[in-house]
């Protein structure tokens, strides 16, 4: 069960001792998601495979962890928030305390770390960053990485980001984004530097991009290298020029998309189903977008759309 996502056993069960290991894993657009448990008197080693160019983000609810990288130890408890290049980590042991070990992971894959490595710093290997292995989770980074993992893990697990890939490639993208920002590495100080002001013809190619591809699973990273700048240009030029983020007018535009297709007569799709299609995963805050936007609830759209009163 473990092979396939390549986590190899570096120790074997003792003979004379209980061990019992479950892991289940979700996969999505460009992420998946691995929950593990361990019972056991005795820590566990095993190594990974065959993941160049992916990220793993990882907490523990209960025991404790070692794990190597470029050949550096680092102990892990449940205060920390692991962010590990997989090309970089040669093991990692786990040991159940009071008889108990669990953690998540969120893992990365590697299209979704090039194209942000790409958008922000140009040619750039992940296992070049020397990314800090770890990061205080009661930080405001730390916290924010954990309800991304809690989101990601919730919305795989039920099937929310399987039917939504637009949301699962925007969430993987905040995921990195949030890592390449605020955890140390050796490319940080280029984060400090003020962008210049992107051209408005870029950012208006942005926009066309955007409208034209709105059916896509997009990132900003994709925006930006279709218009031809950085993601930090891009994000500063939106500032500047439509007052909002890059991601804030993409949900902006996705949300006249819905208004449109809800209001077509022939519409036999559930709400929840159109607002899914277009990357709309929390049906709350997305029924109280879409009214603060056009003024009614989508059911209402729906009801006027089929010449229903009320």
């Amino acid at each position: 069960m473990l092979r396939p996502h390549g986590i190899n056993a570096q120790s074997a069960p003792k003979p004379d001792g209980s061990f019992r290991w479950h892991a289940d894993v979700a996969v999505g657009a460009g992420v998946d998601v691995v929950r593990a448990e361990l019972s056991a008197g005795w820590d566990w080693r095993y190594a990974y495979g065959g993941s160049s160019g992916e990220l793993a983000i990882s907490v523990l609810n209960a025991g404790k962890a070692e794990i190597v990288i470029a050949g550096k130890s680092v102990q892990r408890t449940s205060s920390d928030v692991a962010i590990v290049s997989l090309p970089n980590l040669r093991q990692q042991s786990v040991e159940a305390v009071d008889g108990r070990y669990s953690s998540v992971t969120l893992t990365l894959h590697t299209d979704v770390v090039t194209r942000a490595l790409s958008a922000t710093f140009g040619n750039a290997a992940l296992e070049d960053l020397d990314l800090t292995p770890k990061l205080d989770v009661s930080s405001s980074a730390g916290q924010l990485l954990c309800q991304l993992i809690r989101a990601s893990t919730a919305g795989l697990h039920d099937g929310i980001l399987a039917r939504s890939p637009k949301a699962s490639a925007l969430l993987s993208e905040a995921a990195m984004q949030l890592i390449l920002e605020n955890v140390p590495h050796r490319l940080t100080d280029r984060l400090s530097r003020h962008p210049m002001d992107a051209p408005p013809r870029h950012v208006r190619r942005a926009v066309e991009y955007m409208r034209a591809n709105l059916h896509l699973p997009l990132t900003i990273a994709d925006i930006a290298g279709n218009a031809g700048i950085s993601s930090r240009l891009l994000q500063s030029g939106f500032r500047r020029i439509h007052g909002t983020t890059p991601v804030a007018y993409l949900r902006k535009i996705r949300l006249e998309a819905i208004h449109d297709e809800l209001s077509r007569p022939e519409n036999l799709l559930p709400v929840s189903e159109v607002a899914l299609k277009w990357g709309f995963t929390h049906m709350g805050r997305f029924a109280a977008s879409y009214r603060s936007t056009f003024g009614l609830y989508p059911s209402e759209t729906v009801r006027r759309a089929r010449g229903f009163c009320g």
